[in-house]
């Protein structure tokens, strides 16, 4: 089995949370009244919605993340077939 690759991980998974993040600022825009939207700022601290420098806060720590959620994910992802490799009884299943 081929390792999952951490660099293209957490570019493809920094990409979709930054895609996220986008469309819940372009949705809290064009519907403000709706109540999903006050995960924003309890997911990024300090994040208010109406400045520029925010935005772009919000955009760097949704790829921030991304990335700790990749480097986690294929961590464990490379780790799964070494453990399992050392489970006692494999060849007693094989038979």
């Amino acid at each position: 089995m081929t390792k999952l690759p951490y660099v293209r991980t957490m570019f493809a998974t920094c990409m979709l949370f930054q895609a996220i993040y986008v469309l819940c600022v372009v949705l809290w825009l064009a519907f403000p009244d709706l109540e999903g939207h006050a995960i924003l700022p309890a997911v990024f601290p300090n994040f208010n919605l109406l400045t520029v420098g925010s935005f772009i806060y919000g955009f760097i720590a949704s790829m921030i993340y991304g990335w700790i959620v990749a480097i986690i994910f294929v961590f464990f992802f490379n780790l799964w077939p070494l453990l399992i490799a050392a489970v006692p009884g494999q060849r007693a299943i094989r038979t």
